[in-house]
């Protein structure tokens, strides 16, 4: 029997909003904990089924007896375990669908299935089914392969695999049948809090540009961070706009960016170098484009994986690092020059020789033998490209870092002393979470003095010679010269912790 369910709902704020209204194939709202995630998307569901066009050939009866045309919809909600289903999920489902409304079957510890019709005002019933599962132990083939539904909501994305959500992609729009008219729209909802960087949600839909998402037929709507005066759902929590700041004063500092602020963050294996980083901030909207007229600096790190990274310092100061360029184990100087060559003459055709000019690592300009006549790693990379390269003023690793971290905290303006253009994927994946260091086997949280070397920390070491060439290094000089004329001794400590060599 058909029942009129109460929908009356306000939207948590306008990123909220503009999600009710997609109608994109593949929909994800981010947003920290308590914005309105869940209950937004479930919402979502039923006015989707609404919207869905009355079934050919199936009616069902309406309060007065009449057969009346039918709008079928089936989403299969799913979660990574049962216990999480039966805890959070169909509880908050409850609270817009009451249990009793309908027919619920379905036992703690197992699936689920609640069929509810309600009338439209337009004189349309709404057959509306959500079958709730889980995941768990089992692939998400094993479980998702039965369900022939219009929609899959994976509530709680990033903590459900790849294979979930691209498996998941591949059912939906089985239901209704096409002889009974088909869907009108089909495709996967999903909610997630910011992932962990390490994670596949961050590597494949985060990182990916606006132009990249759209190949993929995905739409991210990221949700402000709750300590943002923009922060949606405030007026439904505890506190109302206290809420997130008293969160944020009892919560560990390494969850506080995910799941308050919003971010991706680093999971507890490390870290970050650099915490003054937040990708809101210091990430770009589009890719960054290399501007004429200023000079091209090149950061060059001849490691295993050698790695460049071409930015600029514009007039006002500020950093614009436009390119990464990160070459496979065991790439030699010859190879990699040529590499670099492609990028400047696809990237940067026009710019006189003269406005470009590599720095790398000081132990690169050594370690030929002169008398054969062999030539430096710095030698054959400047010959392949064309370009003048010196080596840096210093590898030491206290000086690179801060080299970074001083324009990160830097405000020109009001903009960021320092702009990363989306096409930098390992650089923003090394601010964010990989470029760490490495958490002891302590019971107290410690961690190496050494940077962890990875695939991230090449282009960072890249940065850190191009920001020294930028100036920065001058900067942290006439700082150490302040204070040591302070301390009136030689030599002295910056406040910033370590001892620089003058």
């Amino acid at each position: 029997m058909s029942v009129n369910l109460d929908l009356t709902w306000l939207s948590p704020g306008p990123v909220s909003s503009r999600f009710m209204g997609s109608m994109d194939p593949l929909q994800i709202l981010n947003g920290p904990v308590g914005s309105g995630k869940t209950t937004t998307v479930m919402m979502k569901a039923i006015r989707l089924a609404s919207g869905q066009a009355p079934a050919k050939r199936t009616t069902l009866p309406g309060p007065d007896g009449a057969r009346l045309p039918v709008r079928r919809f089936r989403v299969a909600v799913v979660r990574d375990t049962y216990r999480q289903l039966w805890r959070t999920t169909i509880p908050s489902w409850f609270t817009r669908v009451p249990r009793e409304v309908g027919s619920f079957t379905g036992a703690e510890g197992a699936p689920a299935v609640h069929r509810v019709s309600f009338a439209l005002g337009d004189g349309t019933l709404v057959d509306f089914q959500a079958d709730f599962v889980a995941i768990g132990d089992q692939a998400a083939e094993e479980v998702l392969r039965g369900y022939e539904v219009t929609a899959f909501y994976l509530n709680e994305l990033d903590m459900l695999s790849e294979e979930v959500w691209e498996y998941a992609k591949t059912r939906t729009g089985r239901f209704p049948p096409m002889d009974d008219g088909g869907p009108s729209w089909h495709g996967v909802l999903a909610d997630a809090n910011a992932p962990i960087l390490e994670s596949w949600l961050y590597r494949k839909v985060f990182l990916a540009t606006e132009e990249e998402r759209l190949a993929q037929g995905v739409a991210l709507f990221r949700q402000p961070s709750g300590l943002s005066p923009a922060a949606e759902n405030v007026r439904n929590l505890p506190g109302g706009a206290d809420y997130y700041p008293r969160l944020w004063k009892i919560t560990a500092a390494w969850l506080r960016k995910r799941m308050i602020e919003n971010e991706p963050g680093y999971s507890r294996a490390g870290q970050v170098v650099y915490p003054e980083f937040s990708d809101a901030v210091h990430v770009a909207q589009h890719e960054l484009e290399p501007l004429r007229g200023i000079k091209l600096g090149i950061g060059l790190d001849a490691a295993l994986h050698p790695a460049a990274v071409l930015g600029q310092r514009v007039p006002s100061g500020q950093w614009r690092i436009t390119d990464e360029l990160v070459g496979e184990a065991g790439t030699g100087p010859t190879r990699f020059g040529q590499m670099l060559a492609r990028l400047l003459a696809e990237r940067y055709a026009g710019f006189p020789a003269e406005d470009i000019e590599g720095v790398a690592d000081p132990s690169a300009a050594y370690g030929a033998d002169k008398v054969a006549g062999e030539k430096t790693w710095i030698e054959i990379v400047a010959a392949q490209t064309g370009i003048r390269v010196r080596p840096a003023p210093t590898n030491a690793k206290i000086p690179r870092w801060e080299a970074v971290r001083l324009p990160l905290t830097r405000l020109i303006d009001g903009q960021p002393g320092l702009i990363l253009s989306p096409r930098c994927k390992l650089l923003r994946a090394g601010f964010n979470a990989e470029y760490r260091f490495r958490r002891k086997h302590t019971q107290d949280e410690q961690y190496d003095e050494e940077a962890e070397k990875n695939d991230v920390s090449h282009p960072h070491d890249g940065l850190q010679y191009l920001c020294l060439w930028g100036g920065e290094n001058i900067e942290i000089r006439r700082r150490v010269g302040e204070e040591r004329r302070r301390a009136g001794s030689r030599p002295t400590q910056l406040s910033t912790g370590f001892a620089y060599d003058m």
